[in-house]
């Protein structure tokens, strides 16, 4: 799901969702002098009282000295479940209205942060922080195709990690047209939009549209055609670029429903848009793929009616993604073992973070627990997430909860500790080739070759030295370099002895296997082992004895 809505411009919202049912986004702008008022929350004659509860709301400001926790408190205070995507300085590139100084424009930045930065809804993903800027000004460019300005004047670069969401109010735009803010064609998506994936990466933030609207083509537009009396090409430009915002990542969408982009007379884009909302708010919603898989497992483990639930208002994770897939799964964990539980998710690579009385802990934090102040699920209830990649959530490996997991772990720890097992894992790092070794050497052939090294460089020192004695004692120490090549000392040489040791280790592997393990061929297993052993053995160091077999 991409929340899809609008700005409702001079007109109430109350109005506009008469016009637009199913609206999932709502845009309320307060303009210079107007503040940040939290009684807009609850006055019916405000625009954000009148908000649909579920809809996200992205609220822009203008003025620099406002109390966002206490606009932020009010809004918690009515217990809506839709996002609040927060815009300190709204445009402030546009340096009009009281737009700050970038100096300014950062030291509010960290105001907001201080402010509402750790509070709980942010925790939860409620609560976003974003910076918005218009894209006519970013891509600007001069007749040489250069851009000329850069949008990281307006980045709080000392603030980044408040900053939740990037987002940009689109506006027709063609440096090649006449006049570049009245083109002749309505622009493709890809080319219209391949901006904000750019700044996306830039930021390593998600993006949006805040504002987005684009008048019919005509002579009474100011364009230099009539290339759109009924508005049916700017209907169908509308829907494409929808479509692949949301393709390539989206996650708001908001027209600006007013001055030109006032639809109310323009029934055929109206039409359009009422299609886009609409859509959004029927996409079909499932649990991603990874956390079925952890749900069969956890039902199969634990039976109990209502174990799990998978929709719920008080994380944003529960909410559908621009894939129409749910990031989060809640367990109901009476009677349930927790540890054992977060011990087997945490090992999953989809896994991202979970939250359970009062506590909570990430995957790109190593786990580690911390408090948790946000809206907690409760003592008797735990919530998961996973990554909100398409990977982390059509990942369908086994989360190691089914009844023999204890036994399948029992198995692989007894093979590593098994003798002929453990020659090999000990060799595997001399024999290492990946990044940063020299092409056709090992690890053990860079090592030799520094000693080496280091004992011409070490001598030439000791000739030319007072006293060569402390040198050569050092030169002394060096280990002597061994053998890269060929099998060492003390390890089968003879071909039969290297097959046999093969035959058993593959045979313990074999025997460590699960019984209900399939598409196991001991043949080919065996025979990929002999090729692997082979090829370990040739290069294994030379203080590595053999070790009995059997």
């Amino acid at each position: 799901m991409m929340p899809t809505g609008w700005c409702p411009g001079t007109r109430t919202v109350t109005a506009m969702l008469g016009t637009y049912p199913g609206t999932s986004c709502v845009r309320v702008f307060f303009g210079p002098g107007d503040g940040l008022p939290a009684a807009a929350w609850t006055d019916p004659r405000q625009r954000l009282a009148q908000a649909p509860a579920d809809a996200d709301v992205i609220v822009s400001h203008k003025d620099p000295e406002v109390d966002a926790a206490a606009f932020v408190v009010a809004w918690q205070a009515t217990g809506r479940t839709g996002r609040l995507i927060l815009v300190p300085h709204h445009e402030p590139e546009q340096q009009t209205g009281g737009d700050p100084a970038p100096a300014a424009f950062r030291t509010s930045w960290t105001r907001t942060r201080k402010q509402v930065g750790d509070h709980p809804a942010r925790l939860d993903g409620r609560l976003r922080l974003a910076v918005c800027w218009t894209l006519q000004w970013v891509r600007r460019v001069d007749s040489a195709g250069r851009r000329v300005n850069d949008w990281r004047t307006w980045w709080p670069e000392h603030e980044a990690d408040a900053v939740d969401l990037v987002l940009a109010d689109w506006y027709p735009y063609d440096p090649t047209a006449r006049n570049p803010f009245r083109p002749a064609t309505y622009e493709e998506p890809a080319s219209a939009l391949a901006i904000m994936v750019e700044l996306s990466r830039a930021t390593g933030k998600p993006w949006g549209i805040a504002e987005i609207n684009h008048p019919r083509i005509t002579t009474a537009g100011g364009y230099p055609a009539d290339l759109d009396a009924d508005g049916s090409r700017c209907a169908a430009w509308y829907r494409r670029m929808h479509a692949w915002a949301k393709a390539n990542g989206c996650q708001v969408w908001s027209h600006y429903h007013r001055d030109e982009g006032d639809l109310t007379e323009r029934k055929t884009e109206q039409q359009a848009l009422r299609e886009l909302i609409a859509a959004e708010a029927a996409a079909p919603r499932r649990l991603a793929p990874a956390l079925e898989t952890l749900r069969a497992e956890l039902t199969r483990r634990w039976p109990g009616a209502g174990r799990t639930v998978a929709d719920s208002a008080h994380h944003a994770d529960h909410r559908p993604n621009a894939r129409g897939t749910i990031d989060a799964l809640d367990v109901d964990v009476t009677g349930v073992d927790t540890a054992a539980l977060l011990a087997a998710f945490q090992r999953h690579p989809s896994a991202a973070y979970w939250i359970h009385a009062g506590a909570t802990a990430d995957a790109d934090d190593g786990w580690t627990r911390r408090p948790y102040a946000g809206a907690d699920p409760g003592k008797d209830r735990l919530h998961l997430g996973i990554r909100p990649t398409d990977a982390a959530e059509r990942d369908q490996r086994p989360w190691g909860l089914a009844e023999e997991a204890g036994s399948d772990a029992t198995r692989f720890l007894a093979l590593l500790k098994d003798p002929a097992v453990a020659l090999q894992l000990r060799a595997l790092p001399w024999q290492y080739v990946g990044g940063g070794i020299p092409k056709g050497m090992s690890t053990l052939g860079v090592l030799n070759e520094i000693v080496q090294t280091v004992r011409v460089i070490g001598e030439t020192v000791a000739r030319q030295a007072a006293d060569p004695a402390p040198v050569r004692a050092a030169l002394a120490r060096l280990p002597e370099p061994r053998p890269a090549d060929g099998a060492p000392a003390g390890l089968p040489r003879d071909p039969g002895e290297v097959e046999a040791l093969a035959d058993a280790v593959a045979a313990r592997m074999l025997a460590a296997l699960p019984a209900h393990a399939s598409g196991v061929s001991g043949e080919e297993l065996t025979a990929a082992l002999r090729a692997a052993l082979r090829a370990a053995l040739r290069a294994a160091p030379a203080d590595l004895a053999a070790r009995p077999i059997g």
